[in-house]
């Protein structure tokens, strides 16, 4: 099966998609935190960083020129394998990007009880929360310029930045219309893992930090719908 064939069948089946049972039961004793964030916030720097068991997502897409297989994804070319995983709902869940790539985390990359995290795209924290884990945190992740953000977006999709303009401005409105969201501005690396640490402890959280983080999302999109 070559990679069109199988994007093809994962979205025909995507919408009537389940995981299986044993999968289900899992889920069941974890709180997961899940990050969203436009492509270069740093989403997964942060997670890295935090000390907490970080769930690899299987994806179709080509590794950057930073990432290592195992360490930050687990990048998948064997279609016909990936197809009968995905058969046998040995996935949590799975999406096709807006760029047409496979993204999914499968049950065997969670721990089997406890705190958890992965990045996930905004438009799927619904259908997360639908999946049976004991506790789902949503934590978004904010460049702290949208200069900033283009060249990074720049640096690693130089050729699909009209893709991610879009991908950016749908997840920051859907994370500014849910009031459970955590923001996070990513403009000094150690104060973003130290406030996402305090997140996933259940500490007490700065309102003031909140608003200015949300303030900052705001402007962003407004110069994300200019451009």
């Amino acid at each position: 099966m070559n990679k069109e064939t199988f994007i093809q069948k994962a979205i025909a089946l995507q919408a009537k998609y389940k995981a299986s049972d044993a999968v289900k039961a899992q889920l069941a004793q974890i709180d997961l935190v899940v990050v969203v964030g436009a492509t270069g916030a740093g989403k997964t720097t942060i997670m890295e960083h935090s000390g907490l068991p970080y769930i690899l997502s299987d994806v179709t897409r080509e590794p950057r020129k930073q990432e290592t297989n195992g360490v930050d994804y687990n990048f998948r070319t064997d279609y016909d394998k990936l197809w009968q995983e995905v058969e046998n709902g040995d996935f949590v869940q799975y999406v096709i990007s807006q760029t047409d790539e496979f993204y999914g985390t499968k049950a065997s990359s969670y721990p089997s009880s406890g705190l958890c995290t992965t990045a996930i795209y905004a438009n799927v924290l619904a259908y997360f929360r639908t999946l049976g884990f004991r506790k789902v945190v949503p934590v978004y992740i904010v460049p702290p310029s949208y200069e900033e953000w283009a060249r990074r977006a720049k640096d690693n999709y130089a050729n699909d930045t009209t893709k991610r303009l879009k991908e950016a401005k749908e997840s920051m409105e859907l994370a500014l219309s849910d009031g459970s969201y955590y923001f996070i501005v990513n403009d000094d690396l150690n104060r973003a893992i130290q406030d996402f640490k305090t997140i996933v402890s259940w500490g007490t959280v700065d309102a003031g930090s909140q608003e200015r983080a949300r303030d900052t999302t705001i402007k962003l999109l407004t110069q994300i719908e200019i451009n």
